[in-house]
């Protein structure tokens, strides 16, 4: 009944049936595993930044830079014009009395007006939904350093709270100080709507 021109149809609907499967398996465990995201992650940036300069060294506030934290959901990330309130000024020389060649790549942006397309370190999966300024306040009392560690102290920006589902639920369940005051006492929210919108 079947031709053999109909089963040669069927074999290659099955071949490229299989080889969807196991590319859409693949690549599903790839981005669900997440060890491309996991403690350590310290992915290579567009533009040379040391925090341990920036945040270390000069003592600049992180709230200078990222100035959306207290406010939105979102930290931000700087534009190209706030780096040059200072790099317009200081522009580190080599021993040649040329511009440092990690410096020279900040200008070429500014020039060019075009936007540095940093690479996230501490990004969150999509379905999950975190907001920055719910644990700046002070109800919740959190710090900058306790997620994303002592910045002040990195030569290059890396994660070191694998900011997987477990570690937030670990704090969110931490039991209140005794001798925190009685707005302070009740626990984060645990309940899947909290983070899953």
């Amino acid at each position: 009944m079947f031709t053999r021109k109909f089963d040669r149809r069927v074999y290659a609907f099955l071949g490229v049936l299989t080889l969807a499967l196991l590319f859409g398996v693949s690549f599903g465990a790839y981005a669900l595993n997440g060890a491309n995201m996991e403690r350590g992650y310290q992915p290579k940036q567009p533009v040379y930044f040391p925090h341990s300069v920036m945040a270390g060294t000069h003592d600049i506030d992180c709230l200078y830079c990222h100035t959306q934290a207290e406010t939105h959901a979102h930290a931000g990330i700087p534009p190209v014009s706030l780096c040059m309130k200072c790099h317009a000024e200081i522009q580190t020389k080599d021993s040649t009395g040329e511009v440092k060649a990690s410096l020279q790549v900040l200008l070429d942006y500014w020039e060019t007006k075009t936007p540095i397309p940093w690479v996230k370190v501490h990004d969150l999966a999509d379905f999950a939904y975190f907001d920055h300024s719910r644990h700046l306040t002070e109800k919740a009392g959190l710090e900058c350093a306790d997620c994303h560690g002592a910045v002040e102290e990195m030569n290059r920006m890396t994660r070191v709270n694998s900011l997987k589902m477990g570690w937030c639920l670990e704090c969110h369940m931490q039991e209140p100080p005794e001798d925190a005051p009685e707005w302070q006492k009740t626990r984060a929210p645990i309940n899947c709507s909290a983070c899953h919108r």
